[in-house]
C-alpha cells in the first residue's frame, strides 16, 4: 500500500505539484471575502430556547443590543442653552439618518408638567428651555427624574447618553463612520465623546482579529529562523514552512468560500497552522535527509513515504480528533474553530505527503548536512544523549520530580474558573474595555437584563408592584445598575398628583394615571398589544462570570417566589372579624417591599405586629390638636378656599376651634356662614372639602406614625421612597395567591446577560465533553496503530500529565477559562500526542534490530531531535499570538506554546521509562 502511494507520487510529481499551486491561487483569492464578526447571540444555536425567546422579545419591543449604539457626550457644563441645543441638533440629525431606526435620549423622555388646570405629560423637547436660567432649572428637575437620572443623564449632570438603534443591514464599520460624521462636526466643546455598543465591540474585535491573522507573518519568520537552525538548508527552511503557509491559505479560503461570517477565534488558525503544520514537514524532511545519506533521490523519497506516512497520518488523525472533539461543545466559537482547524490539519497532512514527495522527486538536494546522520554530534544530539544517560541512571529522581509537579498542578488546578466577559476576552487595557468602564461608571452598565412580564393586564396594580419589587431587588447586586420600566413613570406621576411615590393599589387610580401618558411615544412603546406584556429593563455591568451567574441565579429564585395567580380582596367587602387577616397581608407586603430594597429587618414578626396594630387603629386617633395639623388641612383644601375667595387666616381660628373642641359639623357649618358670610350652599361645599382634607391629613399622620415606628424597630432612617411604602397601610384592596385567581402574571429573564451566563455554563460542559471525546478517540487510534491496549494507554500518559500541569499553571497564574483557553486541553491531546506517536513508532522499528537501551538511544537522538525541533518551532510560532491585541488570543497562544513544550518534556523523559518497563512484541525480531 505504502509502496504504491510512493510510486504514484514519484511518477506523477509534476502534475501533483501544479495542482497544488492552482488550488493555492484559488484559495488565496477567496480569502478576500472572509468576514469576521463576534455576535454573542450566535455563540449557541439559534434554536436554543433562550436565543429564540430573546429574539421574539426584541422583535416585539425593539432595542436589540446587537443593533444599539451608546453615545456619550461629556461637557464641562451640559446644562447651558448652547450645549442643550447641540444635543437636540445631534438627536434630530440622527433621527433623519437612513441607517438609524430610532434614537432615545433625555429629550424624548416624558416630562410631567404642572399647569393651571392640573398635570400634563409632554416630551421634554416640547418644553425645551429658552435661556440658561431655564436650562439650570431643567437640570435640577432631571436629576430628580427616575426615568432620566443615571439612565440618560449621568448623576453628576454633565454627560448625556444617546441610544441609537441602527438598521440591521449596515456594516459595523460603516455605522461607526456614519455616526461620527454626524456628531463630530456639531458636538461643540465636549470634554470627551465615546461610542460603545455591540456594533463597536464587533468592529473592534474584527479589527483585532485581522491584526491577529497578520501575526502569522511574524510567526512564519520566527519558524523560518528555527528551521534554518534545524536543517541548515534552503529546502529544510522553506519547505516545512510552505506546508504550513499553504495549509493556512487553503483553510482560510475554505472558510471564506462557504459564505458565512466567522468568530474571532478563526483568526488564530493561520498562526496555529504555521506552528503545527510545520511538524509534518519537519518529520518528513528529517527522515528524508536520514534516508538520503544512503540512497539515491527517488529511492530516498520512496523509503521516506513508506516509513513516515503512517506516523504522519496517525499524527494528523489524532490532532484532527483533538480539534474535532471541540465540535462536541455547543458554543459556536469552539465548534467552529474545531471544525475548521480539523480541515486545516487535513490539508497540512495532504500537503506534507504530496507536496514534499513531489518536490523532492523534481528537485532533489545535491548533498545532505552531516547533522542528519546518526553519528551527528551537534548540541541538540549531545543534550539528547545526556538525557538518555539521565533516564538510565537516575530514573527514580525523574519519576519523583514528575510526581511532585503533578501533585502541585492538581492542587492549583482547582482554582481555575470560567470567565467570558468582554474584559476577559479583550483585556483590561483595551480601548473597548476602558470605554465600557466609563459607561459603567456614568450610567451603571452597558448591557441590559430584561424581565419580560406577561399578564392578562400588565397595568394591574399587583403586576406593577411585583415589577417594582423585582427592580428594587436587582439593586442588591453590584452586577446590575438602575432598573427602568413603566413603574418609574407611574410612581413619578402618582407622586406629583398625591405626593405618594408608590404604585396605587386601585386599578381605577392606575387608569387615571395612565390617562396622562396620552400618546407619549416612549411610554406607549413600553406596553405590548392589548396591555398583555411589558419589559422591565435592568442595566448590567460587565462583571465577572461568577458575579453574573450568582446575580442571575438569585433573580430566578426571587421571581420564582412571586405568586403567579392572585385574586383581589376589597376591604369594603370583608367582615369585621376578618379585617385582622387583611391588615396582616398589608403588613407582609410592606415588609417584603422594604426587604427587597436590601433593608435588614432583624425581627420581621415584631414589625408586622406593630404595623397591624397601627392599621387597626381608627384614623381619628391620629388627629392632632396642633397648629401644624390645622394648617395642613387648610393647605389640602386650598382649591376650595380659593374658589370661594376666602383668606386662610380668616378660616384658621374657626377650624382650629372645631378641631380643638371636637365640635359638630352643624356647629362648624353655622360658624362658616356667620363669620365668613357664606351662603348655606357655599358653606356646605367648604365643609365637605374640609372634612375630606381632614381625613387625608389623618391618613398622613397615621402613615407618619407608621414610618417613625418602623424606623425605630429596624434601627435605621428610611429614605423618602422607602417611607412611602408605608402608604400601603391605607390600601383599600389586597391581592392574595389563588390558583383560581383572575389575575395571572409571569416573569421571564432574557437578554445578553442571560445568554452570556448560559455560555459560561456551557463552557464547562463543552470542555468536559470535548476532552472526553478527544481522549477516547485518540486512545482508540493509538491502540489500533500500535496493536496493543497497554501501549495505547501508556502513550496517553505523557499528554494527560501535560494537561494536568497546564491547568495547574492556569490556576497558579489566575488564568481563567474562556472561549480560547478552554480549548487548550483538547488541542493538547490532539497535537501533543504527535510526539508520542513518532517516538513510539521509531522505538518499535529500532527495537527489531537493537536492544532496548540502544533502541532508546537511537530514538532519542534520531526522532527525538525532530521532536525537539518541532516542539520549539510550534511553541515559538504560537507564542507569537501573545502579541495579539485580543487578550483571549494572547493567553491562548501562550498556553498552547507552553503545553507543546510540556508535552515534549514528558514524552522524552517519562515515555522512555514507561517503554523500558514493558515487553513489546518487536523485541528480539
Amino acid at each position: 500500500m505504502m509502496q504504491k502511494l510512493a510510486n504514484f507520487i514519484t511518477k506523477y510529481a509534476w502534475p501533483i505539484f501544479i495542482v497544488i499551486i492552482l488550488i493555492t491561487i484559488f484559495a488565496g483569492m477567496q480569502t478576500r471575502n472572509l468576514k469576521i464578526e463576534d455576535d454573542i447571540t450566535k455563540y449557541i444555536s439559534e434554536d436554543d430556547p433562550d436565543i429564540k425567546f430573546y429574539s421574539e422579545v426584541i422583535d416585539k419591543f425593539g432595542g436589540s443590543q446587537m443593533n444599539v449604539s451608546m453615545i456619550s457626550l461629556e461637557y464641562e457644563d451640559l446644562f447651558t442653552l448652547e450645549n442643550l441645543e447641540r444635543i437636540k441638533s445631534i438627536t434630530e440629525r440622527l433621527e433623519k439618518a437612513p441607517f438609524v431606526k430610532s434614537v432615545n435620549s433625555f429629550l424624548n423622555m416624558p416630562k410631567i408638567i404642572t399647569t393651571d388646570v392640573g398635570l400634563e405629560v409632554k416630551d421634554l423637547v416640547e418644553v425645551f428651555p429658552e435661556n440658561d436660567e431655564e436650562a439650570k432649572e431643567l437640570k435640577i428637575s432631571l436629576l430628580n427624574d427616575k426615568l432620566v437620572k443615571g439612565k440618560f443623564i449621568s448623576e453628576d449632570g454633565n454627560v448625556a447618553l444617546l441610544m441609537v438603534e441602527s438598521v440591521k443591514d449596515i456594516e459595523n464599520e460603516d455605522l461607526k463612520v456614519g455616526l461620527e460624521n454626524i456628531i463630530e462636526p456639531i458636538k461643540g466643546q465636549t470634554l470627551q465623546v465615546h461610542y460603545f455598543g455591540m456594533p463597536f465591540i464587533m468592529a473592534e474585535m474584527s479589527e483585532g482579529s485581522w491584526k491577529t491573522i497578520r501575526l502569522g507573518i511574524i510567526a512564519a519568520i520566527l519558524v523560518l529562523l528555527i528551521l534554518f537552525f534545524c536543517f541548515r538548508s534552503v529546502r529544510g527552511v522553506f519547505l516545512p514552512l510552505a506546508v504550513a503557509l499553504l495549509s493556512s491559505v487553503w483553510v482560510m479560503g475554505f472558510v471564506a468560500s462557504i459564505g458565512r461570517s466567522a468568530t474571532m477565534m478563526i483568526s488564530a488558525i493561520p498562526v496555529l497552522m504555521i506552528s503545527l503544520a510545520t511538524a509534518y514537514g519537519i518529520h518528513f524532511i528529517s527522515r528524508y535527509y536520514e534516508e538520503r545519506h544512503n540512497l539515491n533521490p527517488i529511492k530516498a523519497v520512496n523509503m521516506t513515504i513508506r516509513n513516515i506516512f503512517v506516523p504522519i497520518l496517525m499524527s494528523a488523525l489524532t490532532t484532527m480528533a483533538g480539534f474535532l472533539s471541540l465540535t462536541a461543545a455547543i458554543v459556536r466559537p469552539m465548534t467552529e474553530f474545531g471544525f475548521f482547524s480539523t480541515i486545516g490539519i487535513f490539508f497540512a497532512f495532504v500537503l506534507a505527503t504530496f507536496l514534499l514527495g513531489s518536490f523532492f522527486t523534481i528537485f532533489p538536494p545535491p548533498k545532505i548536512h552531516k547533522k542528519f546522520s546518526q553519528e551527528s554530534n551537534d548540541v541538540v544530539t549531545r543534550l539528547l544523549r545526556l538525557l538518555s544517560q539521565l533516564i538510565l541512571k537516575e530514573k527514580k529522581i525523574v519519576l519523583i520530580a514528575i510526581l511532585i509537579i503533578i501533585v502541585i498542578s492538581v492542587a492549583f488546578s482547582t482554582r481555575v474558573k470560567t470567565e467570558s466577559s468582554i474584559e476577559a476576552r479583550m483585556g483590561a487595557g483595551s480601548n473597548i474595555v476602558k470605554i465600557m468602564n466609563y459607561f459603567n461608571d456614568k450610567f451603571g452598565g452597558t448591557d441590559f437584563l430584561y424581565v419580560y412580564t406577561e399578564a392578562n393586564n400588565v397595568k394591574n396594580p399587583y403586576v406593577l408592584r411585583q415589577m417594582k419589587k423585582i427592580g428594587d431587588y436587582s439593586r442588591q447586586f453590584d452586577t446590575f445598575g438602575e432598573p427602568s420600566s413603566i413603574t418609574d413613570f407611574l410612581t413619578q406621576l402618582n407622586d406629583a398628583m398625591e405626593n405618594k411615590n408608590i404604585i396605587p393599589a386601585s386599578e381605577q387610580k392606575i387608569d387615571n394615571l395612565w390617562f396622562f401618558a396620552g400618546d407619549n411615544e416612549y411610554i406607549s412603546t413600553m406596553i405590548g398589544d392589548d396591555n398583555e406584556d411589558t419589559l422591565l429593563q435592568i442595566s448590567t455591568k460587565e462583571m465577572t462570570s461568577t458575579s453574573l451567574d450568582h446575580a442571575i441565579t438569585e433573580m430566578y429564585k426571587f421571581i420564582e417566589g412571586i405568586p403567579k395567580k392572585v385574586r383581589t380582596i376589597e376591604f369594603s367587602e370583608i367582615e369585621e372579624d376578618e379585617q385582622s387577616e387583611y391588615y396582616q397581608k398589608l403588613a407582609e407586603e410592606i415588609i417584603s417591599s422594604l426587604m427587597v430594597k436590601n433593608i435588614e429587618i432583624e425581627n420581621p414578626e415584631r414589625l408586622k405586629e406593630e404595623l397591624v396594630k397601627i392599621a387597626e387603629t381608627p384614623n381619628s386617633e391620629f388627629e392632632k390638636n396642633t397648629k401644624e395639623f390645622v394648617e395642613e388641612i387648610l393647605k389640602v383644601s386650598s382649591l376650595e378656599i380659593e374658589d370661594l375667595g376666602i383668606v386662610s387666616t380668616d378660616l384658621f381660628p374657626i377650624f382650629a376651634n372645631y378641631i380643638t373642641e371636637k365640635g359638630s359639623q352643624d356647629d362648624l357649618l353655622g360658624e362658616l356662614m356667620e363669620n365668613l358670610t357664606l351662603s348655606e350652599d357655599d358653606a356646605i361645599y367648604l365643609l365637605e372639602g374640609l372634612e375630606i382634607s381632614k381625613k387625608i391629613v389623618q391618613d398622613r399622620e397615621k402613615v407618619r406614625f407608621a414610618q417613625s415606628e418602623t424606623e425605630r424597630l429596624i434601627g435605621k432612617n428610611l429614605t423618602g421612597e422607602e417611607k412611602d411604602i408605608l402608604w400601603y397601610l391605607m390600601d383599600e384592596e389586597i391581592y392574595v395567591p389563588d390558583d383560581n385567581g383572575d389575575i395571572m402574571v409571569s416573569f421571564t429573564l432574557t437578554g445578553i446577560p442571560v445568554i452570556t451566563d448560559k455560555i459560561n455554563t456551557s463552557l464547562f460542559r463543552g470542555q468536559a465533553k470535548s476532552i472526553i471525546v478527544a481522549f477516547i478517540a485518540v486512545s482508540i487510534m493509538l491502540m489500533l496503530q500500535f496493536g496493543s491496549l497497554l501501549l495505547g494507554l501508556f502513550a496517553m500518559i505523557p499528554i494527560t500529565l501535560t494537561i494536568v500541569t497546564a491547568f495547574g499553571v492556569m490556576g497558579l497564574l489566575n488564568i481563567d477559562l474562556n472561549i480560547g483557553t478552554i480549548m487548550v486541553a483538547s488541542i493538547a491531546i490532539g497535537a501533543g500526542i504527535d510526539y508520542t506517536i513518532h517516538y513510539i513508532s521509531r522505538y518499535k522499528n529500532e527495537l527489531k534490530k537493537r536492544s532496548k537501551i540502544e533502541a532508546m538511544k537511537i530514538t532519542l537522538t534520531g526522532t527525538g531531535r525532530a521532536i525537539v525541533f518541532n516542539s520549539v518551532s510550534v511553541a515559538a510560532g504560537v507564542f507569537v499570538l501573545g502579541f495579539s491585541e485580543i487578550q483571549m488570543m494572547a493567553v491562548f497562544g501562550k498556553l498552547i506554546g507552553s503545553v507543546m513544550l510540556l508535552s515534549v518534556i514528558y514524552t522524552l523523559t517519562l515515555l522512555p521509562i514507561l517503554l523500558n518497563s514493558i515487553k513489546l512484541k518487536e523485541e528480539g525480531k
